[in-house]
């Protein structure tokens, strides 16, 4: 399962998304009243979207990973180490146990 989900499904995902678009594009032409069928991705209107869903999807990512960091950026990080045959992951140098 953790293999599907962090290697193979974001490999599949722009493909299902582009699939889902053409989709709905070739239904929405479909009930249309005119009867022409233009491929889909030959509007301006339709690359705008597609770019601007794209610009605010990155700038949601930004403005996520700057308010999920919670360590300042002057933070020592200690590497994953093998500790009593477990591994112990990566920490802040300030939360280092003293046994």
């Amino acid at each position: 399962m953790r293999v599907f989900l962090f290697a193979i499904l974001p490999l599949l995902t722009p493909f299902l998304v582009y699939a889902a678009y053409v989709f709905l594009v070739r239904r929405r032409q479909a009930v249309s009243a005119d009867g022409t069928r233009v491929p889909p991705g030959t509007t301006p209107t339709s690359w705008m979207v597609v770019l601007l869903i794209g610009v605010c999807l990155s700038g949601a990512s930004l403005v996520y990973m700057k308010l999920e960091r919670s360590h300042s950026p002057d933070t020592k990080l200690l590497p994953p180490a093998l500790v009593d045959g477990e591994v112990v992951p990566s920490r802040p140098a300030e939360s280092v146990p003293t046994d």
